[in-house]
């Protein structure tokens, strides 16, 4: 049994030489998210989500640092759909992620990062979706393992009223148990859970059980 227990991160914000290309990076996705009038609170509260989830979820997914900064991208992104219509929006973002130079990612990231925010809800990645059939197999693999972490944090967040305040993580052979710290029941988010941890049992093998410690006490 893996226990972890991680505070909601905050992305650095002070820059060093091995941080500028990132720095760099990180202000070309904030400037196509501004570009599509972003959701700023909600996007914020799923990318530090996303974040503290891949760190917990280590053992399992083995992936890199980089990888999870292609994971918080999409996050920062996975609703930009919604400037063009809210019906397919997670296809949407596909497409202006994709038509969108971004030049400081190469090809291969900025699919990563166009396929895990279209992932972000509906369907399961697909071979049949051709801008995942198009993937190297290994960044296939990456959106497999990476999407199933955004649904579940943008699912904490449904309601955009970043309740979650703190997060720990218990890792078991057959579930993973979400130990929330809220400033309310979450009944919103329990049930998003609930729903949108499907692709997490597909692709991880663990059911996802969530706890909340507010003013009452909720689980599912």
């Amino acid at each position: 049994m893996t226990v972890s227990s991680i505070s909601m991160h905050l992305v650095d914000t002070e820059l060093n030489d091995s941080e500028i290309r990132n720095a760099k990076r990180r202000n070309a996705i904030l400037a196509l998210a501004g570009s599509y009038q972003y959701d700023e609170a909600h996007s914020h509260q799923v990318e530090c989500l996303a974040g503290s989830l891949f760190l917990a979820l280590e053992p399992l997914h083995h992936l890199t640092a980089n990888d999870r900064r292609l994971l918080e991208y999409a996050a920062i992104l996975h609703d930009i759909g919604y400037f063009l219509c809210a019906k397919g929006h997670h296809r949407h973002v596909l497409q202006l992620v994709m038509t969108e130079p971004l030049p400081e990612f190469t090809r291969g990231e900025k699919g990563v990062i166009a396929n895990v925010a279209r992932y972000h809800r509906k369907a399961m990645p697909s071979t049949m979706h051709t801008l995942f059939a198009v993937l190297t197999d290994e960044d296939q693999h990456r959106v497999l393992l990476l999407a199933p972490i955004l649904r579940l944090a943008d699912a904490l967040d449904r309601s955009h009223q970043g309740t979650v305040e703190e997060l720990r993580v218990e890792i078991q052979e057959a579930a993973v148990h979400l130990h929330i710290r809220s400033t309310d029941d979450m009944a919103i988010e329990c049930d998003a859970v609930a729903r949108k941890s499907d692709m997490f049992r597909q692709v991880y093998s663990r059911d996802v059980v969530l706890h909340v410690q507010s003013a009452g006490t909720t689980s599912i």
